[in-house]
């Protein structure tokens, strides 16, 4: 597999999970296949998905970054990683408006997601290249302190006690008008049980590429 422009771990449903096949549909891009689908009839969506459609269908664990030591061998340590979780239930989920994007969040607290993502966040780190300083103080910008103390030590602001599940569903847009849609949409998925058994390797194969499905890796395995 060619080495990427940059790598990140993310939680996403499983393959079986309508929840899965709903949110690759509403931002319009399978990120295994790399296929673009029919997106739901909503007025203006294309326009209002396109970054989201970029990252794909996720939660972001260990965000996208540059690998210092190449990408087998951190596909190699976030399944060793992978290998010592233990699969757990995830609470439902709700749509939020989160500073102007839409999202999927949890209706609950889930600690042994803050405990994963931290994991992620902490025992990979030392795969990441960390971004220089103008760009490290354009991710800054706007941010309190305790965020941007984040931003220096692990390239991003929302970890640890920042960290807050959330699947995006929209670029910014104030006043988004798209909860009425994406309620209609997900519908009964939302709050479907759902058991959390692994995570999943992205990779952004060239800069401002798609995200790809790279591997999915497994707990306890």
């Amino acid at each position: 597999m060619p080495e990427p422009h940059r790598a990140a771990v993310y939680y996403v449903p499983e393959p079986d999970d309508p929840l899965w096949s709903r949110g690759c549909a509403w931002l319009g891009r399978d990120p295994l296949s790399g296929e673009r689908l029919p997106q739901p009839p909503v007025a203006g969506l294309e326009g209002m998905t396109e970054s989201p459609r970029r990252y794909g269908f996720h939660a972001t664990l260990k965000p996208p970054m540059a690998l210092r030591h190449g990408l087998d061998a951190f596909i190699a340590d976030a399944a060793a990683l992978a290998a010592r979780m233990r699969p757990f239930d995830l609470p439902p989920l709700d749509i939020a408006n989160l500073h102007g994007f839409l999202a999927l969040c949890l209706a609950g607290a889930c600690p042994p997601m803050r405990d994963l993502a931290d994991a992620c966040v902490a025992e990979l780190d030392h795969h990441r290249v960390p971004e220089d300083a103008a760009a490290r103080a354009r991710r800054a910008e706007g941010r309190p302190a305790a965020e941007r103390a984040y931003i220096e030590r692990w390239g991003y602001p929302l970890v640890f006690d920042a960290f807050r599940f959330h699947m995006t569903l929209t670029d910014r847009i104030a006043d988004n008008p798209l909860v009425p849609a994406a309620a209609a949409h997900f519908g009964e998925t939302l709050a479907a049980s759902r058991r959390v058994t692994g995570i999943a390797v992205f990779v952004e194969e060239g800069a401002g590429a798609p995200f790809r499905l790279a591997r999915r890796l497994r707990f306890g395995a």
